[in-house]
């Protein structure tokens, strides 16, 4: 197998990575583009009810893989003390409107304003899904008249619950109901809040049935929101938390994973490469009529192994020698946030316009140091848009930080929140009256402060919550490059910022 071949396929796959890489409906994702990095093996087990990831860590890809037969079957071939081919899964709630498992966030908000008490919304959802494992259903056709119904029949409620589990344990089945976008659940903090804390009780009780499931897949800041964890024995789902994180071998494990499943021939050069110069043997795992290449765990785990691959395909430093640091470590540090987090998203959006520049500038490398710069700033362009989708109000407080140098002190940047007006307009926005899709959300830690200087340090805690910001042992602040470069925000010897 000749250099040449390796070289080829790696240019024919990474184009393949799609531009959009979210996944955000309930469809279950193309079985070549799973790839489950050891660690995730926690998020996955049943018995983890809450799972807490970033934009772009997976949340919802996990949770439409785990909603699909044939993905969630290739999930428990490769981790089987799962048990997924015992389980069955449905859907609690998702961003998708119309679905029949679970009510819109149209419906919920209409549900709430009608007064319908949270805890007892989410009853009837599950109840919903489950009462077909026992040859009934419920006997209303609105989601109002469900709950009603459900409500008024406490312990026909509990009697169902009970025989469903049985029936279950008899069956030897499970039932997981997953529930994802949590953050879409309402447009404001107050109703989102109310049905977190009702859905979170529920869960706390539902650990009481054996063959009965709940995971939730949770935003970092809902999560640190600590007023939806004011219920007795919160801590119980507290302590049953796995956060959904993406390591160096596990980033580069996915990108091993892509070259070898894209393109889907047999003749793969990257395989062929990997076997021929390095004995990394890829496992063919087949499904039904599907099938997909699994990484070797040599080239999963070791650091020095992936590296010798990487060098390969990659500058070896992203300049001429060392001193600009090697090529391996510096493109996962370059796209963390202030938490020291990558999402594959941005890992593989940067390594797919890294080539796209490197075939540009006509360098011999498919990812050439110059490629991986400009591929590292597509990545940060991508990010703070995403983080603009989830968080509206960063628009006004990255925005206003533009040409700004860090680290910095807090008072200068407090100076330009002031000068900008930002705090002004993140209020004035929010209290405009959307009726559109979106949703306008606040930082949580804004509210219930009055005075202009907790509202500034409310924002700074805000940022350093979500990982746009930290605080350094000197006490000044800094943006990672995955957000600075993007917004324009400086750095001496750091990437070039986006002018």
């Amino acid at each position: 197998m000749t250099d040449s071949s390796l070289i080829a396929t790696v240019k024919a796959a990474l184009p393949l990575i799609p531009e959009i890489v979210a996944h955000s409906s309930t469809v279950p994702p193309p079985i070549e583009d799973i790839y489950l990095a050891k660690g995730h093996e926690k998020a996955l087990n049943l018995e983890a009810t809450l799972v807490v990831g970033d934009r772009g860590s997976g949340k919802s890809f996990w949770s439409a893989a785990l909603n699909g037969e044939q993905t969630r079957k290739l999930i428990g071939q490769q981790f089987p003390r799962l048990r997924l081919d015992q389980c069955t899964v449905s859907w609690g709630y998702a961003a998708e409107r119309g679905h029949p498992d679970y009510p819109s966030r149209q419906v919920l908000e209409q549900l709430v304003a009608r007064g319908s008490n949270a805890e007892w919304i989410w009853r009837t959802v599950i109840l919903h899904q489950l009462l077909p494992k026992i040859g009934e259903q419920l006997p209303m056709e609105s989601w109002q008249e469900r709950v009603e119904f459900v409500a008024n029949n406490v312990e026909k409620e509990e009697a169902w619950l009970t025989a469903i589990n049985a029936a279950l344990r008899t069956s030897g089945e499970r039932h997981l109901i997953v529930f994802d976008a949590l953050d879409r659940l309402g447009n404001d903090w107050s109703t989102i809040r109310s049905l977190v804390k009702g859905l979170l009780r529920v869960c706390l009780d539902a650990r009481f049935l054996s063959n009965i499931h709940t995971k939730l897949f949770m935003r970092p800041d809902m999560w640190e929101d600590q007023s939806i964890w004011a219920f007795p024995d919160a801590s119980k789902l507290q302590h049953n938390r796995v956060v959904l994180e993406w390591t160096r071998v596990d980033l580069y494990g996915l990108l091993w994973h892509w070259l070898a499943n894209h393109p889907s021939d047999a003749d793969n050069g990257f395989r062929n490469w990997c076997r021929s110069h390095h004995n990394h043997d890829f496992v063919k795992l087949s499904n039904s009529s599907q099938s997909i290449w699994l990484v070797p765990a040599s080239l999963e785990s070791n650091e020095e192994k992936q590296a010798e691959v990487l060098s390969a395909i990659a500058s070896p430093y992203m300049g001429t020698n060392s001193r600009r640091g090697k090529t391996y470590t510096w493109l996962p540090t370059h796209l963390a946030d202030a938490r020291g987090r990558v999402t594959p998203r941005s890992f593989l959006l940067a390594i797919k316009h890294a080539q796209q520049e490197s075939e540009s500038g006509n360098y011999s490398e498919p990812l050439h140091y110059e490629g991986i710069k400009k591929g590292v700033a597509h990545a940060s362009r991508v990010r703070l848009q995403e983080l603009k989708e989830d968080y509206f109000w960063i628009d006004e407080v990255i925005g206003a930080l533009k040409g700004l140098t860090v680290p910095t002190s807090a008072e200068e940047l407090i100076q330009r929140w002031r000068d900008s007006q930002a705090i002004e307009k993140i209020e004035a926005r929010v209290a405009q009256d959307n009726t559109d899709e979106s949703t306008f959300l606040p930082p949580h830690t804004l509210e219930s402060r009055q005075t202009q200087v907790q509202k500034e340090e409310a924002l700074i805690a805000a940022l350093i919550e979500i990982g746009v910001m930290s605080r350094l042992p000197d006490n000044r602040l800094n943006i990672p490059d995955l957000f600075r470069v993007a917004a324009g925000i400086k750095r001496r010897g750091g990437v070039k910022a986006v002018r």
